[in-house]
């Protein structure tokens, strides 16, 4: 009761910090905030009923093993977030929880089909009724822990941005990994001892992801970081081919995608091309998409409109670059910067009017 207590405590404050000190950094504290406040509300509920002499419910029980799924499964969207800033949207959020939904879906029904899932202390109990469909539904559900551990090496890096290295992701993936196999020994072994230890564990592993993300991933825009764009506008001017050349002169010379209405139809019309050779050239520069290519190019408008002295308003700046929504611009420029625009111009004491 104690250590479910003080877990709880040690989840709350580790949160609460998080989310102070989520204007030093990005999106990412936030969610990482949200996902420990979680436990918070995991662990104090265990403590209430232990305080009021109820029996806890059953580690091995459908109802805690969907929750431990659903945690580790809200955990990968931490590191996405770190990995690809802007990569996750509410379609993809929705993705990544829907198999959680689909297993959620099959206990319901099978609830209401009349099967009865029998109480057991551990794993090692139900091994003898394997074959029946509560018992292998469970053992299921156990291996499915693990999976989300391996999810973020499956997302595409940001190409021009990245503030974690191979060697945060391993580490983090080293601490959720032993947070998982703890989790797996309680369900193994029905004892005090190892369900106290798996707390240790448990918010050690919390405190360990939150000091990584406050003083070991580096975030920010430092000098170096400020200029990261010039490659990626350089790859802009080689000649992969005449098409492609052209679309670059035409670009500068018209500054065409500060037009919000732009479209690959229309921009193939003024460049006498068609739609398949223009994508075509437009994937020669190096960009998966019309829209990824116009868009780093308004982005870099913008960013040279403030370091000139133009605009210095963002939102209008966003506007004069061909933004029709400053949730779209802003969307945009995370993907591309990995920060936010005050951020990202601290250095040059600009306001963010946004």
């Amino acid at each position: 009761m104690a250590t479910a207590f003080a877990a709880a405590i040690v989840c709350l404050l580790t949160s609460i910090l998080l989310f102070a000190r989520r204007k030093d950094g990005e999106r990412s504290r936030v969610i990482l905030a949200c996902i420990i406040f979680f436990s918070v509300y995991n662990y104090i509920t265990r403590f209430f009923d232990l305080s009021q002499g109820y029996t806890p419910e059953l580690v091995i029980s459908v109802e805690l093993l969907l929750m431990a799924i659903f945690m580790v499964t809200s955990y990968i969207m931490y590191p996405i977030e770190v990995i690809s800033p802007g990569f996750l949207t509410l379609k993809r959020i929705v993705g990544i929880y829907t198999p959680w939904l689909i297993l959620v879906g099959i206990f319901l029904i099978s609830r209401q089909l009349g099967v009865v899932f029998s109480p057991y202390g551990s794993l090692q109990e139900m091994l003898n009724h394997v074959e029946r469909f509560h018992v292998w539904f469970r053992l299921l559900l156990a291996s499915f822990i693990f999976i989300p551990v391996l999810v973020p090496f499956f997302i595409p890096y940001t190409r021009r941005y990245n503030n974690a290295d191979k060697t945060w992701m391993r580490n983090y993936s080293i601490l959720l990994s032993a947070n998982c196999i703890a989790y797996i020994l309680v369900l193994c072994f029905d004892h005090i001892v190892v369900k106290t230890i798996y707390y240790f564990v448990s918010v050690g592993c919390s405190l360990g992801i939150a000091y990584m993300e406050l003083f070991v991933r580096l975030i920010g825009a430092s000098a170096s970081d400020k200029e990261m764009l010039e490659p990626e506008m350089e790859t802009m001017h080689k000649k992969y081919s005449l098409l492609s050349e052209k679309l670059n002169l035409y670009m500068e010379s018209t500054n065409a995608y500060r037009d919000p209405d732009l479209s690959i139809a229309s921009l193939s019309a003024a460049l006498h091309t068609n739609r398949t050779s223009l994508a075509r050239a437009i994937h020669d520069l190096g960009y998966e998409s019309f829209s990824a290519y116009i868009n780093l190019l308004r982005i870099h408008d913008f960013i040279e409109q403030v370091k000139n002295g133009k605009s210095d308003n963002f939102q209008l700046a966003f506007y004069t670059a061909g933004f029709r929504s400053r949730a779209t611009a802003i969307r945009n420029f995370r993907q591309v910067t990995g920060t936010t625009p005050s951020y990202f111009f601290q250095g040059n004491n600009q306001d963010d009017n946004l």
